[in-house]
């Protein structure tokens, strides 16, 4: 018995250890793989605006062979000019890391990839910004990137993936095109907040608000099929965008400017985003949820980290047998 126990221990271990440096050199090659090649650029990247219009403009990325799993903007513009109203995420990047933030001349935010087992692979959209054009130009002016824009790689640490910007270029004319125009009706707005103000007029964008109610009941239909909700400006189009296997769905809001879905296919079980877009597409809301097994437990987004813990485990536990006998 005590051969056998020993041979075992001995089977373990060979296994083990190549698992192990096949794993490591798994890991290894998507760095490779992933040296910096990510590059931003605006969209469009060149326009003409009137005095006194609202407008906006995407940040698209082109991750090249990275894996993103953040990306950090930092947007310079000149105030005298320009005016940004909101800076928001785009459907790409489902979360908010850090609220977008607009100041004279500045506008960042930071937004993250559905999840490190989930990063962003691809060209889309990273955000979202409206700008007021505040005076006109003599030649068009340039909206870019600052120098602490920052892209984050799976696998490649504090390293800047980022490795090329283009600036967005804009003309301001000198008369005003929409002064009765979309101005006077009011937009589709969401956010993540709780709150709404019941102080806005009719000319003024309507807050609304994003929920999730994802029931626990024993029924797997009611815990696959989470009913969303939220509201948005009355007979306004919502689109809802469901990760990780993403599937996009269009609601409108009812007069009192509820909308209210319910997914058609049942969700697989595990972490999900959903990210609502209304109006031209700068107004978005983002929640995530997690769809629990037939058993009630979550499921988790990558089995690596597993295989890692566990072949260390039967090498630990190999060695300790294989120590025990021969001390014996």
């Amino acid at each position: 018995m005590k051969k056998l126990l020993l041979m075992v221990s001995i089977l373990v271990v060979m296994v083990a250890i190549p698992v192990t440096i096949y794993l490591v050199s798994q890991r290894q090659e998507l760095r490779k793989k992933a040296a910096p090649a990510t590059t931003l650029a605006f969209s469009p990247a060149s326009t003409a605006k009137a005095v006194g219009s609202e407008f906006s403009m995407e940040v698209h990325i082109n991750t090249g062979d990275n894996q993103v799993i953040a990306t950090e903007l930092h947007i310079a513009f000149d105030p005298e000019k320009l005016e940004a109203i909101t800076l928001t995420n785009g459907a790409l990047f489902p979360n908010v890391l850090t609220s977008g933030l607009v100041e004279a001349g500045t506008a960042s935010i930071t937004v993250g990839a559905p999840s490190n087992a989930q990063p962003v692979h691809g060209q889309g959209t990273v955000a979202v910004v409206r700008f007021k054009a505040l005076a006109p130009t003599s030649t068009p002016i340039t909206v870019s990137f600052a120098s602490t824009t920052l892209v984050s790689g799976l696998g490649e640490g504090s390293t800047n993936v980022l490795t090329g910007t283009t600036p967005g270029k804009i003309t301001i004319t000198g008369a005003s095109t929409d002064r009765t125009g979309p101005a006077a009706t009011p937009s589709a707005s969401l956010s993540l907040n709780d709150e709404i103000d019941a102080s806005l007029s009719a000319e003024a964008s309507a807050s609304a608000v994003l929920d999730i109610t994802t029931p626990t009941a024993s029924s797997a239909a009611q815990r696959d099929r989470p009913t969303i909700k939220g509201k948005a400006a009355p007979g306004s189009k919502v689109t809802l965008t469901i990760y990780s296997t993403p599937s996009t769905v269009i609601v409108t809001a009812d007069a009192n400017g509820n909308w209210v879905y319910t997914p058609q296919t049942p969700l697989e079980p595990g972490p999900h985003t959903i990210v609502a877009t209304a109006g031209d597409g700068s107004d978005t809301a983002t929640e995530s949820f997690v769809v629990a097994t037939d058993s009630g437990v979550p499921v988790s987004g990558s089995a690596e980290p597993t295989i890692l813990v566990i072949t260390l485990a039967l090498i630990l536990i190999s060695f300790g047998i294989v120590y025990g006998k021969l001390s014996y």
